[in-house]
């Protein structure tokens, strides 16, 4: 008998004749070695350790061979199973699944927030409206900006202007707080003062205060200190393929709002309503709107506004 691979043999008188490896063991399991006299050795079973490869006699014989340090993992619990391979793991193993984990859980999160968003429309949003239709600076968070200028002279006023103000319409109080907040802060940037109206109307109907009651505005040359500026959101001239269209609920709050200056005592109960394209060059308020307001009670159909002054409407004399 011999293992492939022997690099040392014992012939010893009386013994059998066995060959091993410096490396292999041979062990009979049946309580001895065959002798010498026997010209067949019958063995039965045989333990092999640290060999790869086993011939007797003329055949290839299977060989079960016990591997030490090894455990077989079958039959775990998932959760059981993870902790084995990562107990087991070496360090670069773990940092790399740890790498590929932060990866995963990256981009399932990115794509649930894009596919959110991409879900979401502005009509969906939540209109939290703190007030049913008079909405304050502080309501839409306008930026301070105070000037020292006021009506006080032409108290209480005679002419309402209406304009519009040419930009994206807002359907929702949270949408229209922002378009005044991004049209305010284009007036400072470029212009250094304040929006310029006085009063802006949204297309969610609700009235926003603009430089108030009481303070001169920026929308209507020669008229600023004698005048209210009111205007629409939106881009009211009909002869554009896409424009504004205004509504009913509009109107209604534009003229709560006048009521309310008049109560106040801000407006002259005989006040006159003017689109501005009606005292400077502009296409404002639209035709659209400015249609509207010709059928408002105080639209002044004279025009008695046009080609005077403040001062020579309310019968002051020139300062010599």
């Amino acid at each position: 008998m011999w293992i492939s691979g022997d690099d040392h043999s014992h012939d010893q008188p009386g013994a059998p004749l066995v060959r091993w490896s410096r490396n292999s063991e041979v062990v009979p399991i049946d309580g001895a070695f065959p002798t010498t006299s026997t010209a067949t050795p019958n063995v039965g079973n045989l333990s092999v350790t640290k060999s790869s490869r086993v011939h007797i006699g003329p055949k290839f014989v299977s060989v079960t061979q016990n591997l030490q340090n090894t455990e077989v993992v079958k039959d775990m619990p998932f959760p059981v199973y993870v902790w084995y391979i990562v107990r087991n793991s070496s360090r670069a193993e773990k940092l790399s699944c740890l790498v590929a984990l932060l990866v995963l859980i990256t981009c399932v999160t990115l794509i649930v927030y894009f596919a959110v968003n991409a879900s979401n429309n502005p009509e969906d949003y939540i209109d939290v409206d703190p007030h049913e239709w008079n909405i304050t600076r502080q309501m839409w968070l306008a930026q301070n900006f105070t000037g020292q200028a006021t009506t006080e002279r032409y108290d209480p006023l005679r002419l309402v202007i209406i304009q519009h103000t040419v930009s994206p319409e807002c359907s929702r109080f949270v949408l229209c707080a922002a378009e005044l907040r991004t049209m305010q802060s284009w007036y400072i940037k470029y212009y250094n003062y304040d929006i310029p109206y006085n009063f802006i109307i949204g297309n969610d109907g609700r009235v926003y205060e603009g430089r108030g009651w009481g303070k001169p505005g920026a929308h209507a040359l020669t008229y600023n200190g004698c005048s209210l500026g009111i205007a629409f959101i939106g881009d009211y001239r009909e002869e554009l393929t896409v424009h504004s269209r205004v509504t009913e609920l509009q109107v209604k709050r534009a003229k709560m709002l006048l009521e309310e200056g008049v109560k106040r005592g801000f407006l002259d109960p005989d006040y006159s309503v003017l689109g501005a394209k009606d005292l400077i060059a502009t296409a404002s308020p639209g035709s659209n709107l400015y249609n509207a307001i010709r059928e408002w009670e105080h639209y002044d159909h004279v025009n008695k506004w046009q080609n005077n002054t403040c001062d020579k409407m309310y019968g002051f004399l020139p300062v010599s």
